[in-house]
């Protein structure tokens, strides 16, 4: 069954406004972002998390991960809905 909404943890849209690249101006970084959400959610709506991948070792051990535009969001089904606990930029440990 597709999930019927994404939640965002307050914690993951923070860090996620404070993503920057110096290669693009604010206003671009704040649009990249803004696609990578909309592709994110438009991923997990789909109800094909068979590729999503189960983080075997470290601070996410045992969520469900998938990797968009080099970005790691870790996230759990709750029902209906998906619940983005956290992400981990490109280059982040």
């Amino acid at each position: 069954m597709p999930a019927k909404e994404v939640i965002w943890l307050p914690v993951v849209r923070e860090k996620l406004l404070t993503f920057r690249n110096e290669r693009f101006t604010a206003e671009e970084t704040m649009e990249f972002i803004v696609n990578l959400i909309v592709e994110v959610e438009e991923f997990l709506k789909n109800g094909i998390l068979d590729r999503a991948y189960t983080e075997k070792f470290g601070a996410y051990q045992g969520l469900s991960r998938i990797v968009m535009r080099r970005f790691r969001i870790y996230f759990e089904r709750d029902n209906d809905r998906i619940i983005v606990l956290a992400i981990v930029f490109p280059g982040e440990e």
